[in-house]
């Protein structure tokens, strides 16, 4: 037993459905289409046929599903992701070495402080500032942030002063 609809255009009654039961086709028109949809229905519920269009939304709704799946499975791999791709930038970050201290040479020192490249040598004797050297080369340097503390507390006398009362 098939229960069908159908269109035809220009017609007076242009929605039909078409049924057959004991061997014999009848036809019924429709002037429209949620009519013709009702009748399709009762007519399928009263001669117990079931409707093509569940088992199409059936096989709909498993492929859905299975998208979905994938759809979750990917987005769980691409959290995961994320988050390693975060812990090994940290890992990174702990394996930089430290920013290099910024140097001058003696003389350099000098200008900025003012006094003689000699003076430097005997501030750097008398430990005002730590000698800074790089294995590479034989020349003494001085840390830019132990001139910048000197210069806030009132210049290379105070220091001396300081260190003279140790």
């Amino acid at each position: 037993m098939k229960v069908s609809y159908s269109y035809v255009r220009g017609r007076n009654s242009s929605h039909c459905i078409t049924f057959v039961h004991r061997k014999r086709r009848y036809r019924r028109y429709f002037k429209s289409r949620i009519d013709a949809i009702k009748f399709q229905n009762e007519k399928r519920l009263e001669f117990g046929i079931k409707d093509p269009t569940v088992m199409e939304n059936e096989a709909i709704f498993h492929v859905l599903s299975e998208i979905n799946d994938k759809l979750e499975s990917m987005n769980r791999r691409m959290s995961q992701l994320e988050h390693s791709v975060i812990k090994q930038e940290e890992i990174m970050g702990t394996m930089r070495k430290p920013p290099k201290p910024r140097i001058l040479k003696v003389s350099e020192a000098a200008k900025i402080l003012r006094v003689s490249p000699r003076k430097v040598y005997y501030l750097l004797e008398k430990k005002v500032f730590s000698r800074y050297r790089l294995p590479h080369t034989s020349t003494t340097f001085v840390r830019v942030s132990e001139i910048e503390k000197i210069l806030d507390d009132g210049g290379v006398e105070e220091a001396l002063l300081e260190n003279r009362g140790r």
